[in-house]
């Protein structure tokens, strides 16, 4: 029966990846897709996004892998000849249950170190792209604003090194005393300081207007460093930003247990908390429920198949509605987080249970 189930479980896997991840990259296009990403960061991207595609794939792959693995054996009439000598489709469960429990330690890997430190470095890959291209879309002629508060104009631009030329900078963050720098020169780096890029200027001058006159400050300089804070505009480009993601679970309890202390409510951390540790064994219930439902799955036409994929999807959309559900519940402090945490789990084990109780007692075989 393994190698009934594997080959099937392996291959809707890197299909449900590859889908999970062409759907990361729409997500991102405007900064996946920009003028500062290269190929090696779209591959670095993808390694670091793929722990929690495979939390999230693992357990609809091995699901349909069970119901067109059990499908086959059933199209061969070996179920039935199983349920004739009297076993029934408990004798089943073994194999299933087995690679179950090996799936499910590998989840508690993924859920609770793997993908939170995967999720860490896609977010601050992510800040670093969307800083390249910032500094990348500065086009000669054009003024540019997407820089916080400064609008930033150079006549030249070299696209390969970055170099500008007759560089004009208005500084308007305090608009009592707005800020006009000239320079003949200058480069703006993405190597700045957290959300910010750093401006380089050479052999310039300062303007700087003086509040209730018509005075102005000018000062001239060789060199200056300017740091340009970016932090809103990486803020509303980066969508890996999901509360809580990149932390284990250990920084998790830590991190909400500070907040509470300062009178914050951060229950859903505390429910996150215990997701990561629940999640897993979802991979168990499923195959008790893949266990249940295979013979309705099983047919030498499409028919077969069609209903294993439904099974599947009914499932599996059955799940994460129950998580979501719950997880507001805990959120909210309607539920205890632990309750809200493991609660999905153990519904649907619950129904895998009773499906295989219902199926011996009507002597049918899975």
């Amino acid at each position: 029966m393994f190698f009934e189930v594997v080959p099937p479980f392996l291959a809707a896997l890197l299909f449900l990846t590859q889908l999970f991840f062409v759907a990361r990259l729409l997500a991102q296009a405007d900064v996946i897709f920009g003028s500062g990403v290269r190929l090696v960061d779209v591959g670095r991207i993808l390694l670091f996004v793929l722990p929690s595609m495979l939390s999230y794939g693992m357990p609809i792959a091995f699901l349909l892998g069970i119901l067109i693995g059990l499908g086959r054996l059933g199209d061969d009439r070996e179920i039935t000849a199983l349920a004739a000598t009297g076993h029934g489709p408990q004798a089943l469960l073994a194999t299933p249950l087995l690679l179950g429990a090996v799936l499910t330690a590998v989840m508690l890997a993924i859920t609770t170190y793997v993908e939170p430190k995967g999720m860490l470095n896609a977010r601050l890959l992510t800040s670093e792209m969307i800083k390249r291209n910032l500094a990348g879309n500065v086009k000669p002629g054009v003024f540019y604003e997407d820089l916080s508060d400064l609008t930033l104009f150079a006549g030249e631009v070299d696209q390969k090194t970055g170099a500008l030329r007759s560089v004009l900078v208005e500084d308007a963050r305090d608009p009592k005393q707005p800020i006009l720098v000239l320079a003949p020169a200058g480069r703006l780096d993405a190597r700045g300081p957290g959300g910010a890029l750093t401006l380089e200027l050479e052999g310039g001058e300062l303007h700087r207007a003086q509040p209730r006159t018509d005075d102005y400050a000018m000062a001239s300089f060789e060199r200056a460093r300017v740091a340009v804070v970016a932090g809103d505009e990486i803020s509303r480009k980066n969508k890996m930003k999901r509360p809580g993601e990149h932390l284990t679970p250990p920084e998790l309890l830590a991190d909400a247990d500070y907040w509470t202390a300062r009178g914050k409510d951060v229950r859903d951390r505390y429910v996150e908390y215990h997701r990561r540790f629940a999640h897993p064994f979802v991979m168990l219930a499923l195959s008790v429920v893949g266990v249940a439902v295979s013979g309705s799955a099983s047919g030498r036409r499409k028919g077969g198949r069609a209903k294993a994929f439904a099974w599947t999807l009914g499932s599996v959309v059955a799940y994460f509605v129950l998580g979501k559900v719950f997880a507001t519940l805990g959120s909210r402090g309607t539920l205890p987080a632990a309750i809200a945490a493991w609660a999905p789990v153990l519904l649907i084990a619950a129904m895998g249970v009773l499906l295989l109780e219902w199926k011996r007692r009507r002597g049918e075989a899975a």
